[in-house]
């Protein structure tokens, strides 16, 4: 099973907690685990934020290219190369001073209440108030803040006097800042600026929902086979090791904004309740028999990790839970997928082509999420338009719950 979100388990906990996947004490000799099992212990790892740094630093190369390229694309397809903007985003301009100003703005009493978690009090505090003073002190999150602030701009349709090409194109240069400097501060991250580098690369898992949407603005080839968006979800797991990092160095116990956030994040990702037999039957019918001899075991946890995760929103949601909370729960959906399945995304494999079917419908069923807007639909539709026939069967929940929204949306059409 996958690590607890943001959990601070020790990188370097002896090996069997490693293997198991569950949090060390690092007592010496032999840690509370192995003592309880009576088990040999044996120590093996060093130095865990030295062996991170690395990790890092690398996915936010993922980030560029995948998010940025799109960001870039955006500004392009609406007739403006971001060039053109260079004088404004190097040199100090009273235009440039008047839109961060706006920007900064719209993040303080917008942008971050749609927030997954901000339906919490100290949560909205801490993005609202909190993360803008922090952002005055490292760059990378500050021109992330207007860089999402921007898109918000783009798609609630908010009127600013500026053509919705030149919002993709500031968006491109200011995202591009984002991803440049905050790359080179990892370099150099400590426990001073760990605090910054979380928030900026939470931001930066918004961006990528966001960018999800700019994935469809081009028409696609009839003949272009789809793609899933595998590249959004190792950026969203790359990030997730960002934070655990940063939990790292501050400490598990701080009482750092970043520490708080993470704690009550983890609320929605207890192991054992996810990945309940209920859970993972739920939806049963997603998995590949255990009988089958052909199937490698570490496809099989991938495939179940992920059924058991989506069961346990379904759950949430029948049980009537309110929807912020379950959109907290489907943000963190990408940062918990086993590594494995996102290689059988990659091949790509229809069965879990079908299973991020059944996440995208549960995305779907929720209204307001500007950072997510109508491209559940399309991947549901896309992922449908490319599976044999024999696969087609396992879409018909995704498939009814586009049409009874689309039901709903035509009954809310007519009453008007």
């Amino acid at each position: 099973m996958p690590p607890r979100l943001y959990h601070t388990k020790s990188r370097t906990g002896c090996a069997r907690c490693r293997a198991r996947r569950v949090k060390c004490d690092e007592a010496k000799p032999k840690c509370g685990c192995c003592v309880r099992h009576e088990v040999e212990c044996l120590y093996d790892r060093t130095d865990r934020c030295k062996s991170l740094r690395p990790d890092a630093t690398n996915v936010l190369d993922s980030v560029l290219h995948q998010a940025g390229t799109a960001a870039g694309q955006a500004a392009a397809d609406n007739g403006i190369h971001t060039e053109e903007l260079m004088p404004l985003m190097s040199t100090e301009s009273r235009d440039r001073r008047y839109l961060e100003l706006r920007l900064l703005h719209l993040w303080t009493t917008e942008v971050c209440q749609t927030l997954p978690g901000c339906y919490d009090p100290q949560n909205l505090k801490i993005w609202s108030r909190d993360v803008p003073k922090i952002a005055l002190d490292y760059e990378p999150l500050l021109t992330g803040i207007f860089s999402i602030s921007l898109l918000y701009m783009v798609f609630s349709n908010s009127q600013v006097g500026i053509p919705e090409a030149g919002l993709f194109a500031y968006r491109a240069r200011y995202f591009e800042a984002t991803v440049r400097h905050h790359r080179k501060a990892l370099g150099s991250m400590d426990h001073r600026t760990a605090n910054a580098a979380g928030f900026t690369s939470i931001i930066l898992i918004f961006d990528a929902f966001a960018s999800l949407r700019e994935r469809w603005m081009q028409p696609i080839h009839p003949n272009m086979p789809y793609k899933p968006p595998t590249a959004w979800l190792q950026m969203c797991r790359g990030v997730r090791n960002v934070v655990a990092l940063g939990l790292d160095m501050i400490g598990e116990d701080s009482d750092s904004s970043l520490s708080i956030i993470a704690k009550g994040a983890s609320l929605f990702v207890d192991l054992d309740t996810i990945y309940s037999d209920a859970n993972r039957a739920k939806f049963a019918y997603l998995l590949p028999a255990k009988a089958d001899a052909s199937l490698d075991g570490a496809d099989y946890e991938a495939y179940t990790t992920a059924v058991a995760y989506i069961g346990s929103v379904a759950a949430a949601k029948e049980a009537g839970e309110e929807h912020p909370k379950i959109s907290r729960r489907l943000a963190i959906f990408p940062t918990i997928l086993h590594d494995r399945f996102l290689t059988l995304l990659d091949v790509p494999s229809p069965r879990a082509m079908v299973i991020l079917a059944h996440y995208f419908a549960l995305l779907y069923t929720l209204d307001g999420l500007w950072w997510v807007g109508n491209c559940p639909e399309k991947e549901i539709e896309a992922i449908k338009a490319n599976l044999g026939s024999e696969w087609l069967g396992m879409m018909e929940w995704p498939l009814q719950i586009i049409r009874d929204r689309g039901q709903t949306f035509a009954e809310s059409d007519n009453e008007k």
